[in-house]
C-alpha cells in the first residue's frame, strides 16, 4: 500500500454513547435514589419506589409530587482504532433532558395503603456520526498505477425508552410490607447506518476495458434503515421487611410481554457491488444489487427484556444520622432472537444470491448480568443531608455469541462496562425537598472488533466477504467518561412544615 496522501476525518460521534445502551443500570431516575447510585431496594428510594421496590411506596409519609431532571450532562468518548488502525474517534456530547415525574398518594383514611403513578424516562439518546477517508493507493490489482480510494461512513441513531406505571403497597403488619407495580414501556428506535466506498483510476488510460478510455469505478455500498415504536407490559412485585435499624427488600421483575401494539415500523436495506475483480486472475466478480423496503403490517417487532431479581438492605446507624444502603440485581440471559423481522420481496436482488436471507431482519439477545450498588447518607443537620454512592453497570451484549443468528444485522453500538460514582445534597426548604448533586461515570472496553477497517483495504476481502475494505481486528479500545449534574424537587402535601 502506498503512503497516505490525504486522510480527511469529519467526526461528530455521540453515537458511541447513544442509541440503545446495552446496559441495564444506566438509568438515573429521581435524584434521591440517583445520589445513592440506586442502592435502594431495601428502602430509602423515595419517589422511585415504584421502580426499585413497589413495597417501599408505603415509606412515603405524605402525598408527594416529584419532578426530577438531569440538569445537564456531558459525555466524552475516545475510540481507538474504531475505523481501522490509527483512525481514532473522539467526541464530547452535552444534553439537557427531563427524567422522572411521579405522584405518591397517602390516603388519610387508609394509612396502611399507599399509591403511586409515574412517568420514567429510562433512556433518551440521540447521535450522529459521519467520517470520510481519502487516500491514494494501488488497490485495484489489475489496473496499473494508483487509484483514489474514498470512503464515507454515516451513522444516525435516536432511542427512547419511556415507562408509564402505577403501583401500590400495603402494610401487612408492623414488619412486612408488600407492593406491586405495572408498567407500559414504549421503546422507540430510529436507526440508519451507511457505508459508501469508491476506488477509481487517476489516469485516463487506466480503465477496466483495456483501452477504450471509458471511466470505471469500483464501488461498494451498504445501507441500513430501521424505525419502530414497540409497546409492551411488565410487572414488578416487591416485599420489604422492617426492623428498628435494618430493612431488607426483594423485588422480582417479569420479562416484558409483547404483542400489545407497535407502530411507525419501517425497515430498508441496500447493498451494492460493482466492478470488483478476483485478485488472482483479474476476472470480474459478478456485480450485484440487493435492495428492499417493508413497512407497517409487513414488519414484526419484538423488543424483549429479561427476568430479574434484586435484593437489598438498608442499615440505620444508632446515632440516627447515618444510613448504609446495599443492593444487587441479577438479570437473566435472553437467547438470541429476531428483534425485527420482515418478509423479503421476491424482486430483492439483481446479480448473485448474496444476502438473500434475513435481509430485513435484526438480531438481538443478552448475556446474564449481575450488578451491585452501595450507598451512604449522612444527616448533617435537621435540614441538610449528604448522599453518596457507587454502582457497577456491566454491558449485556459485550462478546455475545449470537449462535445460529450470527451474521444477521444488529443495531450497531459500542459495548462498554460502566462504573458510577455519585454525590450530592438534599435539604428542606419551607417543607419541600430540593436535591442537587453530581454523577461521574467511567467506562472502558478493550479487545473489541472494529466498526470497519478503512486503513488497510483490499479490492475484495474474502474473510469479510466485502469489497474495498480490510479485515476487522479486535484492536478497538473505547474509553468513556460522563458527568451529570442533577436538580430535583419534591412537593409534599399534608406534611407539617419545619419552622
Amino acid at each position: 500500500m502506498s503512503k497516505y496522501v490525504l486522510i480527511t476525518m469529519m467526526i461528530s460521534l455521540p453515537f458511541l454513547t447513544t442509541g440503545q445502551s446495552h446496559n441495564y443500570w444506566t438509568r438515573s431516575f429521581n435524584e434521591e435514589s440517583s445520589l445513592l447510585s440506586g442502592a435502594v431496594v431495601g428502602g430509602g428510594s423515595g419517589p422511585s419506589a415504584i421502580y426499585y421496590n413497589p413495597a417501599s411506596i408505603s415509606e412515603v409519609e405524605a402525598s408527594k409530587f416529584s419532578l426530577n431532571a438531569s440538569l445537564v450532562s456531558f459525555e466524552f468518548i475516545n475510540a481507538k482504532n474504531a475505523l481501522g488502525e490509527g483512525i481514532n474517534l473522539d467526541d464530547m456530547n452535552a444534553k439537557i433532558e427531563p427524567r422522572f415525574i411521579s405522584y405518591m398518594l397517602k390516603p388519610k383514611r387508609h394509612q396502611n395503603l399507599s399509591f403511586e403513578i409515574a412517568f420514567l424516562n429510562n433512556e433518551n439518546e440521540e447521535g450522529t456520526v459521519s467520517a470520510s477517508v481519502d487516500q491514494k493507493m494501488d488497490i485495484l490489482t489489475h489496473i496499473p498505477g494508483d487509484e483514489r480510494y474514498f470512503a464515507f461512513y454515516q451513522y444516525n441513531a435516536k432511542f427512547r425508552d419511556d415507562w408509564i406505571g402505577a403501583g401500590f403497597s400495603t402494610q401487612l403488619n408492623k414488619r412486612v410490607i408488600v407492593g406491586l407495580s405495572m408498567f407500559v414501556t414504549i421503546k422507540s428506535l430510529k436507526y440508519s447506518n451507511s457505508m459508501e466506498i469508491e476506488a477509481y483510476p487517476l489516469s485516463d488510460s487506466a480503465n477496466f476495458t483495456g483501452g477504450d478510455n471509458s471511466f470505471h469505478a469500483a464501488t461498494y455500498t451498504d445501507n441500513y434503515y430501521l424505525n419502530f415504536n414497540d409497546y409492551r407490559l411488565l410487572w414488578k412485585a416487591g416485599v420489604l421487611f422492617k426492623w428498628d435499624y435494618l430493612s431488607l427488600g426483594l423485588t422480582i421483575t417479569t420479562p416484558s410481554v409483547g404483542g400489545i401494539y407497535s407502530d411507525g415500523k419501517r425497515v430498508e436495506r441496500k447493498e451494492q457491488q460493482a466492478n470488483i475483480t478476483y485478485p488472482e486472475t483479474g476476472d470480474p466478480i459478478p456485480d450485484y444489487l440487493i435492495t428492499d423496503y417493508q413497512e407497517k403490517g409487513n414488519v414484526d417487532v419484538s423488543f424483549r427484556t429479561p427476568f430479574s431479581v434484586s435484593a437489598g438492605l438498608t442499615y440505620r446507624f444508632r446515632d440516627h444520622k447515618r444510613i448504609l444502603y446495599l443492593s444487587m440485581e441479577y438479570f437473566s440471559a435472553i437467547d438470541p432472537y429476531r428483534m425485527v423481522e420482515a418478509e423479503e420481496s421476491a424482486l430483492l436482488t439483481s446479480g448473485n444470491e448474496n444476502g438473500l436471507n434475513d435481509c430485513l431482519t435484526y438480531a438481538s439477545g443478552a448475556k446474564p448480568v449481575f450488578n451491585a450498588a452501595l450507598g451512604y447518607s449522612w444527616t448533617l443537620n435537621q435540614k441538610l443531608l449528604l448522599k453518596a454512592g457507587f454502582r457497577t453497570d456491566f454491558n449485556y451484549q459485550k462478546n455475545l455469541d449470537y449462535e445460529d443468528l450470527a451474521g444477521i444485522p444488529t443495531v450497531q453500538k459500542l459495548n462498554v462496562d460502566h462504573y458510577y460514582i455519585t454525590c450530592g445534597l438534599s435539604w428542606k426548604l419551607m417543607g419541600q425537598d430540593i436535591i442537587t448533586g453530581v454523577q461521574y461515570c467511567l467506562g472502558r472496553s478493550s479487545d473489541q472488533k472494529q466498526i470497519i477497517n478503512l486503513s488497510d483495504p483490499m479490492e475484495y476481502n474474502f474473510t469479510e466477504q466485502k469489497a474495498l475494505q480490510g479485515t476487522r481486528t479486535n484492536d478497538l479500545v473505547s474509553l468513556y467518561n460522563s458527568v451529570i449534574i442533577y436538580l430535583g424537587f419534591s412537593f409534599n402535601f399534608g406534611e407539617k412544615k419545619n419552622p
